[in-house]
């Protein structure tokens, strides 16, 4: 129980520091993750020594996977930022591998109790995966609340179909004077002078403002807000490990 709490502890403070970084200016320290992946290997090599099930290895090279794939996204194709990486890679050193197998576990009578322990037989980072998922899909869902209240801006705009449902979901729609009142906010489509699909993620927010300070302000637009994805994460490991510490506690 002592490494379970030193393991949470460290994951606590790295993505609490991690969390208000990224969400305060996109971009966090590479030595941030340094005492996660410093706990994280030693104690998985020792546990690792001591025998794993073969659940648990099967575990690891899921988690392999996951890691592997995320990768390839960021230094490949460059769709995500290093830090998600780090973040990723980071979480899955300290638990690359379930604690418990399906067969250790002994069910509980209350469905709440037993769905909250189904984080003791996934791989852990796909748990966690998973509640991310389930915290952007809210994220989205009030992204497209929000954009649907300006009906009237997108039926005026000269664009496909396919394109307007694309701008719903992904973009939202404010006035200009959001790229001078908040961070992160990328101009999408500015009827006239921009139109694109997306932005580069390296891309500077604040050179827009010079960009578009002849527009009157007011002025409706289509921007993407750059999602701090590393805070999000944090979000979901932070509900993961509460789910997790709760479930050891009532075994």
């Amino acid at each position: 129980m002592i490494e379970e709490l030193v393991k949470v502890s460290i994951l606590i403070i790295t993505f609490s520091i991690a969390a208000a970084k990224d969400w305060r200016t996109r971009e966090i320290n590479p030595s941030v993750w340094i005492p996660s992946l410093a706990v994280g290997l030693p104690l998985g090599v020792i546990k690792a020594l001591n025998g794993l099930t073969v659940y648990q290895l099967l575990s690891i090279i899921i988690s392999l996977v996951i890691v592997s794939s995320v990768a390839v996204l960021v230094f490949v194709f460059k769709l995500m930022g290093g830090a998600d990486f780090l973040a990723i890679t980071s979480f899955t050193v300290v638990y690359p591998y379930v604690q418990y197998t399906p067969f250790m576990y002994r069910w509980n009578s209350s469905m709440i109790a037993n769905l909250s322990s189904v984080i003791l037989v996934l791989p852990p980072i796909v748990a966690v995966l998973i509640v991310y998922t389930v915290v952007m899909t809210l994220f989205l869902i009030y992204n497209i609340l929000h954009n649907l209240k300006h009906m009237d801006f997108l039926g005026s705009l000269e664009t496909p179909l396919h394109k307007k449902l694309y701008i719903v979901l992904f973009h939202r729609i404010v006035d200009v004077d959001t790229i001078y009142r908040k961070r992160f906010y990328y101009p999408i489509l500015v009827p006239g002078r921009i139109e694109r699909r997306s932005f580069d993620v390296y891309e500077d927010d604040l050179i827009w403002r010079e960009k578009l300070s002849d527009i009157p302000k007011g002025t409706r637009i289509v921007a993407s807000w750059g999602i701090p994805m590393v805070t999000f994460f944090s979000i979901s490991t932070f509900i993961y490990l509460i789910l997790y510490l709760l479930v050891l506690l009532n075994r």
